[in-house]
């Protein structure tokens, strides 16, 4: 009433009447408007706002991340960036400790297998911020297979690791052998060539370190995984409803032709054995000169030369299929995600999107911590030569992966494959069938 009379009072016409509501509600949004993007950064701007903290988890080294946040406080002067580091064995502990009693971090690092595992503690990265596009055109394929689910992304990597080939050059000069292996036929000839082997199956010294388990192999069942990808193994149902790296297609089996590949260098009966779950581990029986190759990632480099400073050992690409077409690769890495439970999702995402895709931001971050570059352009593209990490920035193109719903036991799942079948339990066929079975089992589990 008091609108009616006021008007009438004024004599507006209607169409007066339309235009003044019209004006102040237009107002009205402003305001609205300005006071909720106050909580939030101004997409790509770098203009002052409440003064914010963010708490960022990891098990990273806290000098690796002094750089980013230095950075990052130069260009969002009114947030303040915390983090802290807990040991990697730890930190999955501590982290749903936190979460459920509701005093977790903004920020966390995650596993690049863990993606699904953890995505209902993740909120995704709006679209405003970072879109699939954009995301698809930073990172190589492989960080679209692990952080982006049902098409929004939860999480961007900082480095990219992949597996590579170890090889000892004095044993290589020894025998004769001029370069490291390219395909996994020559991987066999060198095997043969460089293992020590006596009549009783003794092993003097090894060719390589593979065919075994988790216990004697590092990344066995990574190793095993990529060897099953590039033999074009389909490892699960495209719905993730199970597992299928077991299955039958077209009187085929390629999982379980890869699996065979893979036991038959711990195969005493194999004119390639050369190895067995009794011995060392694999990165220390690697600097200890017992073995000629093994399989590890860029982190395993210092591990080596920790243990082994005066060790000639050189790096290579992954031996491929005979006449494959494309190289496969396989990676392991990390990346930063956003918690459900932060009050500042928005600038918690400015600053991993900050961190993780200025490439001189990032780049302060590798020189630290020696890693492998995830960004394609400059960052691999400037690495692909590199005596260092040209190996790895390569393969980052070439990494493939699969959806795991828990890393942890699926990695328990198939060492305890390999050993039921090296201790003779059972046969390959039927170890891989119950390996299908119990991560189909993982599976289902996850879906409920």
């Amino acid at each position: 009433m008091f609108l009616r009379v006021s008007f009438e009072k004024m004599k507006f016409t209607q169409k007066q009447v339309v235009i003044v509501l019209g004006s102040v509600f237009a107002v009205f949004v402003v305001i609205v408007l300005f006071i909720l993007n106050a909580r939030g950064p101004a997409v790509g701007g770098e203009r002052e706002g409440p003064k914010i903290t963010l708490a960022v988890w990891g098990f990273d080294d806290e000098s690796y991340f002094r750089s980013l946040i230095g950075e990052y406080g130069k260009y969002r002067k009114n947030v303040k960036v915390q983090y802290k580091e807990f040991d990697e064995d730890k930190y999955e502990a501590n982290l749903i400790d936190a979460l459920a009693s509701g005093e977790g971090p903004d920020v966390f690092l995650i596993r690049s297998r863990d993606a699904y595992k953890e995505k209902n503690k993740i909120s995704a990265v709006p679209a405003t911020q970072l879109n699939l596009v954009s995301f698809q055109k930073y990172f190589p394929e492989v960080v679209s297979q692990d952080f982006v689910i049902d098409g929004e992304i939860y999480a961007l990597p900082l480095y990219l690791d992949t597996l590579a080939l170890f090889y000892n050059k004095d044993f290589f000069d020894q025998v004769g052998i001029t370069s490291p292996p390219k395909t996994w036929q020559e991987f066999q000839e060198d095997v043969a060539k460089l293992a020590v082997v006596d009549r009783e199956g003794e092993i003097f010294r090894a060719g390589a370190a593979i065919g075994g388990s988790e216990r004697s192999v590092a990344h066995a069942t990574d190793l095993l995984n990529l060897i099953m990808l590039q033999n074009g193994t389909n490892m699960t149902s495209q719905n993730l409803g199970a597992a299928t790296f077991g299955a039958t297609v077209k009187q085929k089996n390629p999982g379980l032709e890869a699996f065979n590949f893979y036991l038959q260098f711990a195969n005493a009966a194999s004119s390639y054995y050369t190895w067995n779950d009794n011995q060392p581990d694999s990165l220390d029986a690697f600097a200890s000169e017992k073995v000629a190759m093994i399989f590890g990632y860029q982190r395993d480099v210092k591990a080596i030369k920790d243990r082994n400073s005066f060790l000639k050992f050189g790096v290579d690409l992954v031996p491929q299929p005979e006449g494959a077409l494309k190289a496969v690769s396989y990676a392991d890495y990390s990346g930063l995600s956003v918690s459900k439970q932060s009050r500042e999702k928005a600038w918690a995402w400015d600053f991993v999107k900050y961190v993780a895709t200025t490439p001189q931001v990032v780049q302060g971050y590798l020189d630290i911590s020696s890693r492998p570059p995830a960004i394609r352009d400059p960052l691999i593209k400037d690495k692909l030569n590199d005596l260092r990490l040209g190996v790895f920035a390569r393969q980052a193109l070439t990494a493939r992966g699969w959806t795991q719903i828990d890393s942890t036991d699926i990695r328990g799942i198939f060492s305890s494959a390999i050993q039921s079948v090296l201790s003779g339990q059972k046969d390959s066929a039927k170890a891989l069938k119950t390996a299908e079975e119990q991560v189909t089992g993982l599976m289902r589990e996850a879906g409920k």
